[in-house]
């Protein structure tokens, strides 16, 4: 239960650095500062292979989705790091961290597929609102925010059932 609690606050200290260093042009720190977040998750977990194919899968995805998003016109990024049309590194590093509480903290969804959808259709758009109050991003149009939650209600199942077949596997 400590663990779960402490893999959450390392999420929402990521997250906040992400969003926070995107939002002042500090990208790279914010960038280096998730990343210690990330080697200290790798440093308290057992099965860190594991981990390491969920968190590349879900930068993937990420890679994805959001440079979608902003080839669709629906979102533009502050300080993207590398020039458009690409997805911002900050972001993909969010799906990253948002990967590393699968197992952990969130792993009550697993086994709940409706409620995993809720979640992220709900959730995901909600942290991009979040993201634009802070400066980091803007989202351009309400298909901006419908959009995003189609695509997490998706999402979040998705990389909760991935993470359930690379824990049967492992």
């Amino acid at each position: 239960m400590i663990f779960k609690i402490i893999n959450f606050v390392l999420f929402q200290a990521a997250w906040f650095v992400c969003v926070l260093g995107a939002s002042y042009n500090r990208t790279y720190l914010a960038l280096t500062l998730s990343l210690i977040i990330l080697l200290l998750h790798f440093a308290i977990i057992k099965n860190r292979m594991l981990e390491l194919k969920l968190i590349i899968i879900a930068g993937f995805i990420g890679l994805l989705f959001d440079g979608a998003l902003l080839n669709l016109d629906l979102i533009i990024y502050n300080d993207a790091g590398l020039p458009y049309p690409f997805t911002p590194i900050w972001i993909v590093m969010l799906w990253m961290i948002f990967a590393m509480t699968l197992n952990h903290s969130l792993a009550w969804l697993s086994q709940k597929i409706y409620i995993s959808i809720l979640f992220g259709a709900i959730g995901g758009p909600l942290a991009y609102i979040a993201g634009e109050k802070l400066g980091a991003i803007t989202l351009l149009s309400t298909n901006s925010i419908i959009t995003l939650s189609i695509g997490w209600a998706f999402i979040t199942p998705i990389l909760l059932i991935i993470a359930n077949k690379l824990n049967k596997n492992a």
